[in-house]
């Protein structure tokens, strides 16, 4: 079947459509997987044959890049889609997050949509310094990254300040630079986004500046679509190493062998390992399923069929049951019982899940709130939204703002976070480590816009900006 596709492909192309060969993804108005694994066959042609990076793999296998999908990240819906046809795309331009290499793509999205009111994140694709890519609006989709760009040029993001991209992480935006030339049909401009006109900014930094200008020199990687199993890092992908597929993260696993009654259950970490390898064997032996270890499509129909709930409720994305288990594992009292039965209880416990992972509260679980759940449990920190500012308060805002995570508030982490609203908030603060009333009205604005939080912009430190602080780092919309 896949040679018959790839030949009816080639032939399409040679005879009438060229370029204009698409997978069902691309046409999309709002986002699908379709046509799933069979989407590499619908890209041009083959990249040049891969040279071993120097330091190891690009976010993989040797020699390999993955681009890791929507739904892979946890993406949120985008409110609206404009199409571009690539024939129409004239330029590539390299951008930087300009914050700390943690920052997770979810959180990047969460400040474009929320802060900035787009309709989606910015970027066309974003790669990190592992050298993975991530895609945003993807190929065939109009950006927000440049004024009087978006059309014309195909925007990319690394995630990261001024000096800190890796030679897998130029490996990697060298091979979509060159993807981007194969399905335009011609060699597209390298451009920088301060370099374009209208554009005044120091984006994306004088390193990436200069290796734009110079040619764009990297190591040849080879693309591929689908995590390959491998991954790492904050992402909320979910992936650890071992264990992740384009069908479920890391995380989405350990939570479905957990509510099947797993014992002792599995930490939910999205980090793959010899328990969470042991508890999915465990699983697919129970739905009846080849018992390998890998969860794949065979062992997500039988995980399906087998914990299929009741009528009310259920959802193509979450049984009645799954949906019961994740609500209980976000501390809901009292607890739900896991009976797979719709009812006013399990309709009002989903609604507060809605609520605390920041998707609209209508009770019905569907890809938005599937999305937002796993950003939350890969990337939010849950904390107890106390209004105490205390180690655990003071270890996940740095893990934010990309200072050491010691749970002590000192001036490098204040020097930090007034970083970070300056970027993330153009808040125009002194950036001198001493925090007072104008460094708390730049954060409560921040978080206003961020989360509505509705606090009163007064510059006055308390428990209630910092509970704000606390819901935003739950949500990852800090």
């Amino acid at each position: 079947m896949v040679a018959a596709f790839r030949q009816l492909i080639e032939y399409l192309r040679y005879c009438m459509a060229g370029t204009a060969v698409v997978g069902h993804r691309d046409m999309r108005l709002t986002y699908t997987e379709c046509p799933g694994n069979l989407y590499p066959k619908v890209l041009l042609g083959e990249l040049e044959p891969p040279k071993p990076v120097p330091g190891g793999s690009t976010g993989g296998k040797e020699g390999i890049t993955y681009v890791y999908s929507r739904s892979e990240w946890g993406a949120r819906p985008a409110r609206e889609v404009t199409r571009v046809d690539m024939g129409d795309r004239t330029g590539f331009t390299v951008h930087y997050s300009a914050g700390p290499t943690t920052q997770t793509v979810r959180q990047i999205q969460n400040y474009h949509m929320d802060s900035n009111g787009w309709s989606d994140i910015g970027y066309n694709f974003l790669v990190d310094d592992t050298g993975r890519i991530f895609e945003g609006r993807g190929w065939y989709v109009q950006g927000a990254h440049a004024t009087g760009h978006n059309t014309s040029h195909i925007g990319v993001c690394f995630i990261g300040e001024d000096g800190d991209a890796t030679p897998r992480a130029l490996s990697a935006i060298r091979a979509l630079y060159k993807q981007a030339n194969q399905l335009a049909g011609r060699a597209l401009a390298q451009t920088w986004h301060g370099g374009l006109s209208g554009n005044s900014t120091s984006c994306p930094g004088s390193a990436l500046r200069a290796w734009v200008q110079g040619g764009m020199a990297a190591d040849s990687v080879t693309i591929e679509y689908g995590s390959g199993g491998g991954g790492g890092g904050s992402d909320s992908s979910g992936g650890g190493g071992g264990g992740m597929t384009q069908v479920r993260s890391v995380s989405a696993q350990q939570q479905a062998v957990n509510g099947l009654g797993y014992n002792p259950a599995l930490a939910v970490d999205g980090v793959w390992g010899p328990l969470t390898d042991a508890g999915v064997r465990w699983l697919q032996g129970k739905v009846g399923t080849g018992v390998d270890g890998l969860w794949g499509p065979g062992t997500e129909a039988a995980y399906k069929a087998y914990a299929g709930g009741g009528s009310g409720g259920m959802s193509s994305v979450r049984s009645v049951l799954m949906q019961q288990y994740a609500v209980n594992s976000l501390g809901y009292s009292p607890a739900l019982d896991q009976d797979g039965a719709w009812g006013p209880l399990t309709l009002a416990g989903v609604r507060w899940l809605q609520a605390k992972v920041g998707t609209p509260a209508d009770g019905a679980w569907g890809p938005a709130t599937e999305a937002a759940y796993f950003a939350y449990i890969d990337d939010g920190a849950r904390l107890v939204v106390d209004g105490d500012f205390g180690p655990a308060t003071i270890r996940a805002t740095q893990e934010v703002i990309g200072v050491t995570a010691d749970g002590q508030w000192g001036p490098n982490s204040k020097k930090a976070l007034q970083h970070h609203l300056n970027v993330w908030s153009g808040a125009g603060l002194v950036e001198d480590g001493i925090t007072g009333p104008a460094t708390y009205k730049a954060l409560q604005s921040h978080l206003n816009r961020m989360t509505g939080a509705g606090l009163a912009v007064d510059g006055a430190w308390g428990p209630a900006t910092v509970k704000a602080l606390q819901n935003a780092l739950n949500l990852s919309k800090f």
